[in-house]
């Protein structure tokens, strides 16, 4: 009992990466062909870019997306898999769809410390272009940001003595009409941005 009090959090994370670890395998065995299969429609959302401006779900219909839920006091997974999309958006511009046809979306569930300062701050380190095509979003409600992330289908907990989160690194791509298409794990060690990339423009 005491052993289960002492690593409850990490029991609790473990559990969670397993579990969803198991998802994504099958989801990517039981793919087939080229055309991605409607797996949900995306939750709505209105949420503030760092400079104030409000985006929705439906504002950004029209373009494929890839959708990332991060905190940027991370200490693991989010700033390497940042630094993919990063290779991602360059692929995208490089071939004149980012901001046109595609668009990345990066958001926060941490809005009480990611400020738009420490976004930006963020994005930069891992560079992440902010002139156009990729947007980074938070709300102003924790609790709301944790639901919306857990819409979506990432799964996160708070640990509440350090006030960081324990979640699964998944990747999500969503078609023009607002449909989620596919979850990739971002975690994946043979995953290339070239192949995000690809997948992506099967929704364009």
């Amino acid at each position: 009992m005491a052993f289960v009090r002492k690593h409850g959090f990490k029991l609790a994370v473990l559990a969670l990466c397993l579990s969803f670890g198991l998802y994504l395998w099958f989801a990517k065995w039981s793919a087939e062909g080229e055309t991605l299969p409607v797996i949900q429609a995306a939750p709505s959302f209105a949420l503030t870019d760092i400079d104030g401006n409000e985006v929705s779900l439906e504002s950004t219909n029209g373009k494929a997306r890839i959708v990332y839920f991060y905190f940027a006091n991370c200490p693991d997974v989010c700033p390497p898999t940042t630094f993919l999309l990063s290779q991602v958006q360059e692929l995208l511009k490089k071939d004149g769809t980012l901001g046109k046809e595609a668009e990345i979306i990066s958001i926060t569930f941490d809005p009480e410390r990611d400020t738009p300062e420490a976004i930006r701050a963020f994005a930069e380190r891992n560079f992440a272009d902010l002139s156009g095509g990729w947007l980074f979003l938070r709300g102003d409600d924790e609790e709301q940001s944790l639901q919306l992330a857990k819409s979506f289908g990432v799964g996160v907990i708070k640990d509440e003595a350090t006030g960081n989160y324990g979640h699964s690194n998944i990747i999500t791509l969503v078609d023009k009409q607002g449909q989620i298409r596919k979850y990739i794990n971002g975690s994946e060690e043979s995953l290339t941005a070239e192949q995000i990339a690809e997948e992506l423009k099967k929704l364009m």
